[in-house]
């Protein structure tokens, strides 16, 4: 633990919420703790340790036990770590089927999740033509523009798909779909092929195409994309790419142990 007095000044460190996470991280260190011995453990005063174990307890992530009073994590944490775990999980086998569809096509490969309204890059592959597109682990694309986002969309409820569209569906090309009920149309077409294709809708000139990747309980939860300029995506070749996303969609989801697909 690093105590505030020794850490440089730092103008945009926020010095209540350093000192919750080194209260959860303590939990690390120790399975349970009583409000006295946290305390002691974090050089902080009683009232301070007990504030921040509250608020923590509010949102799920830590629970008291009613009979001894000593905290512990909740299932909530928990949680979070096993879609830390999935997704780091995620990340490296999809990367040989990643390597191979960019081997096999010239094209950039990558593979996203959904947070919020966007979709996130976890694993990219670049292509081998010197007019491509350049992906990165990291990247941002908003969900109703993006192949990889409309894959995704197109498996989530309607409840939440409308609240998406209920804020707002910005537009960044003409092609952009910024109607709810052409969305809604489309993303009903997409779970029913299998596949999303995003023709010009974030960048004139890009193409992409994505299927989704489903998790061990058979859950669409990421999706596999190719991307390439316009040129070399006319409705042929678009067509051809079809049956080899898909492909390693379910290798990927193949080796996430899915069990739809291996009925499948």
């Amino acid at each position: 633990m690093i105590n505030d007095r020794d850490a440089p000044r730092d103008p945009y460190r926020l010095g209540s919420l350093r000192k919750g996470l080194e209260v959860i991280d303590a939990f690390a260190r120790q399975k349970s703790w009583s409000l006295a011995e946290l305390a002691v453990a974090l050089a902080q005063p009683k009232p301070t340790v007990f504030r921040i174990l509250r608020t923590i307890e509010e949102f799920g992530y830590l629970q008291k036990d009613p009979e001894t009073g000593r905290y512990s994590l909740a299932l909530r944490i928990h949680a979070l770590g096993a879609a830390a775990l999935q997704h780091e999980q995620l990340r490296w086998q999809a990367l040989p089927p990643l390597q191979d569809l960019a081997r096999d096509t010239g094209e950039t490969v990558h593979v996203a999740i959904l947070y919020d309204s966007e979709a996130i890059c976890v694993q990219a592959v670049d292509g081998t033509h010197l007019v491509r597109m350049h992906a990165y682990v990291g990247k941002r694309t908003p969900a109703h523009a993006s192949a990889l986002g409309k894959a995704l969309l197109a498996h989530l409820p309607d409840a939440e798909i409308e609240a998406l569209a209920a804020t707002g569906l910005r537009r960044f090309t003409p092609a952009t779909l910024t109607d709810p009920a052409a969305l809604r149309a489309a993303l009903h077409a997409i779970r029913a092929q299998g596949y999303a294709l995003d023709a010009e809708e974030m960048e004139p000139g890009l193409r992409c195409l994505a299927a989704p990747v489903t998790d061990h309980s058979g859950r669409p939860f990421a999706a596999v994309g190719i991307s390439a300029p316009a040129t070399r995506m006319d409705p042929g070749r678009i067509a051809d790419l079809i049956p080899r996303v898909k492909a390693t969609a379910h290798r990927i989801s193949r080796l996430l142990g899915s069990p739809s697909l291996h009925a499948a």
